[in-house]
This record gives C-alpha cells, structure tokens and sequence, in this order.
C-alpha cells in the first residue's frame, strides 16, 4: 500500500498479525497470516510482509486477511475506497 515501518502484532484474535506505520500517517492492520515475510522494520511499497492465513479465531476457516485502515492512527475505516484507489 504504501512506504513505512512494520511491527509484529501476533497473539490473540488475530492470530499471526503485522501493523504497518505508513509514512502517510496511517496505520494498517493485517491479521490471520499464515506466516510474516518481515517482522519488523522499514519497509517500501510492494514489498511482500506476510502470506494470507487461517490462524487466531479464523482458524479452521478459509484462508483470509483481516484488513483495517486507521487513517492517523486513529479509529479504522472502511478500506474499500482507499484499497480501490491504491491497487486499481
């Protein structure tokens, strides 16, 4: 999605999870990953960060990502809009 800086967010509901500070100010939440490329640290546009997974309360389901955008770091909104626009 954009420039920024990862951290490890795993335990819990979500499962194995990344949070990613975008240099854009927001923040990005992914969770249910089946495994983290990159667990920390700066990371640029494109670069792969995890694989989609099943695991916190998503285990034994299909294999999804659980999404969330926090635009300053803040309450998530929908990603939709911003997700269409970024990723054509």
């Amino acid at each position: 999605m954009v420039d920024g800086t990862l951290g490890e967010n795993s335990g819990g509901l979500g499962g194995i999870g990344l949070d990613l500070h975008g240099d854009d100010g927001a923040k990005y939440y992914y969770a249910h990953l089946s495994g983290i490329e990159v667990s920390s640290g700066p990371v640029k546009q494109g670069d792969v960060i995890g694989y989609v997974g099943n695991t916190g309360n998503g285990a034994g389901g299909p294999p999804h990502l659980h999404f969330q955008l926090h635009p300053g770091g803040g309450e998530p909104v929908n990603p939709y809009p911003t997700v269409k626009v970024l990723c054509g």
